[in-house]
């Protein structure tokens, strides 16, 4: 009975250790969602009032509750001592007390100047990110990677009551010149971010949160005594990654979870227990089959976990299979639409779409098709791409060379999409003379571990004069540059009156 219920609290600790690092890697994943969307509403808006600042981010705080703040902070190159403008307020920082004071160098600096919530906050208005040590760390390194960042511990500005929290920041430029226009930031105070994030979890232990490269106190801790005995006691310790850093997650189950339980019938059974290792310790054919119950039991419990496994692997890939046939019924429901339409323009936007919807529902159906359902297979996904495209428009014919490459989960739907925009541009504009022999060629390579080359190649009549990739204004290559920057590729063209080739590079982890 003792081991029953030992191993009850043991998995029901295990569950709960489990339950957490997803949940947390969930809210991460949330602010990486919420920081790129702040990102894109900046890079495509400029003198944005604080009013049009909340419509467009209340949505996000009333869902997400974890976030404290959201904010907009400009790049100001040179400011004069006491110098203010009517869309600034005077950019200050925090003395040894934690009071505002002016800001008198004439250096770089990133004021707040949106916030939302505002009325609790607004004594933050003006406040330099730049001047403090941790964030200004952070910034460089948003500006330098193009990626969301997480600060080290930070004490935060206001009304935190002295406890740690963190910002997540994202750099916005202007996408013709490049040049950081400012940052967007999230504000977390750590005790509300894990509190609500693990409300179901935290009664069933205490748990301590350290980032690995600070040295510093936990960002967070429900421990009664002091951080230094959380490295003492014999706590199930997990890391997370969070963006740029890394969070170790520490683990103790409450007493009532690792007590060992003491009722009448242990001693019963210790008893037993004593004469049965008596016997054992006399009889080889006893010790033989205690440790064939052993090995027994360690097999049913690997079946188990197996089962487990395979059963989360099914479920996984039936979410990527329904996923694919909602998008095919949406597709379904904008064909019925345009035969409705009259207007080409709105037609031809529908089948763009369309063709869109259909690159992402052919990926996650390679998704489900995959039999470890993490990745995306290359070529497959190539294939079927041109068998539909084909399909729409069967006056051309197409060459695939490509090895087998296998391409992770985060850069799959992005890459679909900047193909098939690629493919549906040159289809549609390449071939205007439907009699002649019409060709297009894909290639991929690997140019080493982690980078690959993928060339897409007509022999078309090629693109207007005077055209340039960055300044094109059509909705597909404004998907095509937002895409490339979020995985880091990088695109490039070449053309002539013999046809077109545009070459890609990007990372892939898988």
């Amino acid at each position: 009975m003792n081991q029953k219920a030992l191993l009850t609290k043991q998995e029901a600790v295990n569950n709960a250790i489990s339950r957490s690092l997803i949940k947390i890697e969930d809210e991460i994943n949330k602010i990486n969602l919420v920081m790129e969307s702040m990102n894109f509403f900046f890079e495509n808006h400029e003198d944005v009032s604080q009013e049009l600042f909340e419509r467009f981010t209340d949505p996000y705080l009333m869902e997400l509750r974890n976030i404290g703040a959201l904010e907009w902070a400009p790049r100001i190159d040179t400011v004069a001592k006491n110098e203010t403008t009517e869309d600034i307020p005077d950019i200050t920082t925090t003395d040894t007390e934690g009071n505002f004071v002016t800001v008198d160098s004439k250096s770089v600096h990133y004021p707040i100047v949106l916030l939302n919530p505002l009325e609790p906050l607004k004594d933050a208005l003006g406040f330099d990110n730049y001047s403090e040590t941790t964030r200004k760390t952070a910034i460089d390194l948003a500006i330098s990677s193009n990626q969301t960042t997480i600060t080290a511990p930070v004490q935060l500005v206001q009304k935190n009551n002295g406890l740690p929290g963190f910002l997540a920041i994202k750099a916005v430029k202007n996408p013709k010149t490049k040049e950081t226009k400012g940052i967007v930031a999230a504000i977390y105070r750590m005790d509300i971010f894990i509190n609500r994030t693990l409300k179901n979890e935290l009664p069933l232990m205490h748990m301590a949160l350290t980032d690995s490269a600070a040295q510093s106190s936990p960002l967070f801790s429900n421990f009664k005594d002091s951080s230094q005995t959380i490295v003492n006691k014999k706590s199930i310790i997990k890391s997370v990654k969070a963006s740029n850093r890394v969070w170790n997650v520490h683990f103790l189950p409450k007493r009532d979870y690792f007590a060992y339980p003491h009722v009448p019938e242990s001693y019963i059974i210790l008893l037993l227990g004593i004469l049965t290792t008596g016997l054992i310790l006399y009889t080889i054919k006893k010790n033989d089959e205690y440790h064939d119950r052993l090995e027994a039991r360690v097999q049913i419990r690997t079946s188990e976990l197996e089962a487990s496994n395979k059963m989360k692997e099914n479920l996984l890939r039936e979410i990527h299979h329904r996923v694919k046939n909602n998008l095919q019924i949406t597709s379904s429901l904008m064909n019925m639409q345009k035969r409705k339409l009259v207007s080409k323009e709105a037609i031809t936007a529908l089948s763009d779409s369309q063709a869109r919807i259909s690159a992402i529902a052919l990926t996650h159906q390679k998704i489900y098709q995959d039999k470890d359902s993490k990745a995306v297979n290359l070529h497959d996904y190539l294939v079927d791409l041109m068998e539909y495209q084909k399909k729409i428009s069967p006056s051309f014919t197409y060459k695939i060379d490509c090895p087998y490459v296998s391409v992770d989960l985060d850069r799959a739907v992005p890459l679909a999409l900047i193909i098939s925009e690629l493919v549906t541009n040159a289809v549609k504009h390449a071939y205007p003379d439907t009699t002649k022999y019409n060709e297009l060629s894909i290639d991929v390579s690997r140019i080493d571990e982690e980078n690959v080359f993928l060339s897409i190649r007509d022999n078309g009549k090629g693109l207007p004069e005077g055209f340039e990739l960055e300044q094109a204004e059509g909705i597909g290559f404004e998907i095509i540059r937002a895409l490339c920057r979020q995985i880091t590729a990088t695109l490039t063209y070449a053309s002539t009156e013999e046809g077109t080739q545009f070459d890609l590079k990007f990372k892939n982890l898988s």
